[in-house]
């Protein structure tokens, strides 16, 4: 249901940007969402993270 959102988007356009980089997000209940990386440095990309949500 969630698969190829990306997380943050706007209601009215949730999908993925041609123009942008994204990682999509394993685990927990954000699963399957997109995550735009933008900007991140390589360290942060290849580490990964553990995005703090009101989803828990």
């Amino acid at each position: 249901m969630l698969r190829g959102r990306v997380y943050g988007a706007d209601h009215g356009r949730p999908g993925p940007l041609p123009h942008r980089d994204y990682a999509e997000l394993v685990g927990g209940p954000l699963d399957g969402l997109l995550l735009d990386i933008i900007g991140w440095a390589v360290d942060e990309i290849q580490t990964g993270v553990a995005p703090m949500t009101d989803l828990g």
